[in-house]
């Protein structure tokens, strides 16, 4: 908007304010009233995944553990155009502990894990015995 008589206000993050139109205010209430539970579940689901991705790219997290990826399913699911996939990893956590774990996450379309490659697992800081998807590790 103009903003011509008001002040002018500070550039929100763009999950800031999807998450804002989708569960607040009289853009919340439409949803509720209009979009079924299971659908704003997977919308909410979708907006945390974008978050921790967005968190693990800007360096928020440390790496606590790598995997490899063992098969890679697409989802159908995008966000900004990025696909939210279902990874199949073997992790090696930093202490040594080996064991398969299934994850979805939101992944650059540019750099889509395939088979075989390393990826970096960080905690997430929500919960901490989570693991999620920080990106490719190169050698």
């Amino acid at each position: 908007m103009m903003n011509f008589f008001g002040k002018k206000k500070k550039q929100k993050d763009a999950l800031e304010q999807a998450d804002q139109l989708m569960n607040t205010g009289l853009s919340g209430l439409f949803m509720k009233g209009f979009v079924p539970k299971e659908h704003r579940e997977q919308i909410n689901q979708s907006l945390n995944s974008a978050r921790q991705s967005q968190m693990a790219a800007n360096g928020g997290l440390a790496m606590a553990a790598t995997a490899v990826v063992i098969s890679v399913t697409d989802t159908g699911k995008l966000v900004n155009f990025d696909p939210i996939i279902v990874l199949v990893l073997d992790v090696t956590e930093a202490n040594g502990n080996r064991y398969q774990k299934t994850l979805e996450t939101l992944v650059s379309k540019l750099q889509i894990p395939r088979t075989g490659d390393t990826v970096g697992l960080g905690s997430n800081p929500a919960n901490p015995s989570e693991l999620i998807y920080m990106g490719l590790v190169t050698a």
